[in-house]
C-alpha cells in the first residue's frame, strides 16, 4: 500500500494463501453488494470448532488427510492475525508446516483457537462481517 514490506506484511499474505488453498475460498466473500467478509473471519469459528470438513475445499470430495488440512488452517490463520506482533516468523512457520508436534500442540492450544466466550470475545477486533473492507494496515518503517 506505501510501497514498504515487511516481514510481518509476508506473513499476513502468506497466511491468506494458505487459506485460500486449504478452503478454495477467495479471500474477501463478496455477502452481497455492500457487506464482505475476510475469509479469516469465515475460517476462525470453523476452526474453533474443529470443523475442518467444512473448511476443506469442496473439490477435494473428502480426499486429504485431516491432520495436515487442521496444520495449514491453524498456521494459515496465525499468520493472518490482526496483531503483527502475534504472527510467527517465517522461520517458525516453516517449521510448524514441516510437523513439528511441540510447536503445533501449543498454537492449536492458543487461546484464539479455543471454543469459548473467552475466545469469542478475544476475536470481537476483527468484524465478522465487514460493510465496506479495508485493506490491512501496513506497517510503516522508517
Amino acid at each position: 500500500m506505501l510501497g514498504k514490506a515487511s516481514e510481518s506484511c509476508d506473513v499476513y499474505s502468506f497466511g491468506i494463501l494458505l487459506l485460500e488453498l486449504a478452503s478454495g475460498k477467495k479471500p474477501i466473500e463478496k455477502l452481497s453488494s455492500t457487506i464482505k467478509r475476510p475469509i479469516t473471519d469465515w475460517a476462525l469459528p470453523l476452526a474453533r470448532e474443529r470443523n475442518f470438513g467444512e473448511l476443506a475445499d469442496q473439490r477435494l470430495n473428502g480426499n486429504y488427510v485431516e491432520e495436515e488440512l487442521k496444520r495449514v488452517v491453524f498456521v494459515g490463520l496465525v499468520c493472518a492475525d490482526n496483531r503483527p506482533e502475534k504472527r510467527p516468523t517465517m522461520l517458525e512457520v516453516v517449521e510448524l508446516l514441516k510437523g513439528d508436534k511441540v510447536k503445533f500442540a501449543a498454537l492449536e492450544d492458543d487461546e484464539n483457537f479455543k471454543n469459548s466466550a473467552t475466545a469469542d470475545s478475544a476475536a470481537e477486533d476483527s468484524s465478522e462481517i465487514m460493510s465496506e473492507y479495508k485493506e490491512p494496515k501496513q506497517e510503516i518503517e522508517d
